[in-house]
């Protein structure tokens, strides 16, 4: 077990808290965190009005075909999302957002602000700073 002042035993503890907080929201719409996230991508995206599809998804969530597949249809049959064939070429679909999809990102983005406001709680503003710069570094390296 690690000493409780190392870097990993905080970064296992607020992730550990972020994901209950999360789900605890996500329990009322009867959502994972999987499809909250696809949820806040297809949100993101269609934002952008940029075209994208399930393969794009894929990369972005690091999920495979079938997971990815399986949770549109969940997000689907829950209201979320809605389908439609592209007017350039019918056998691309068309993803984005229901009012409901809409709302639910909403309230999520009111949750992740709420977090954000809580981790940052006590430090000044150069510090809000220093911690994004680090958080930026973190993520890249996560991602490499």
């Amino acid at each position: 077990m690690k000493e409780e002042n190392s870097c990993s035993y905080f970064i296992r503890n607020i992730a550990h808290t972020i994901k209950c907080m999360q789900d605890k929201c996500l329990v009322h719409y009867g959502l994972t965190n999987q499809q909250a996230r696809l949820l806040g991508e297809i949100t993101r995206l269609s934002g952008k009005k940029k075209v994208f599809g399930r393969r794009d998804l894929e990369k972005l969530l690091n999920l495979k075909g079938p997971s990815v597949t399986s949770l549109l249809h969940g997000l689907e049959k829950k209201g979320l999302i809605e389908t439609e064939c592209s007017d350039k070429d019918a056998r691309r679909k068309v993803l984005k957002p229901t009012d409901e999809g809409k709302k639910l990102i909403k309230h999520m983005d009111l949750v992740f602000e709420a977090t954000e406001n809580q981790l940052t709680d006590r430090l000044t503003l150069e510090e809000i700073d220093q911690f994004k710069e680090y958080l930026e570094v973190a993520f890249e390296n996560m991602n490499e």
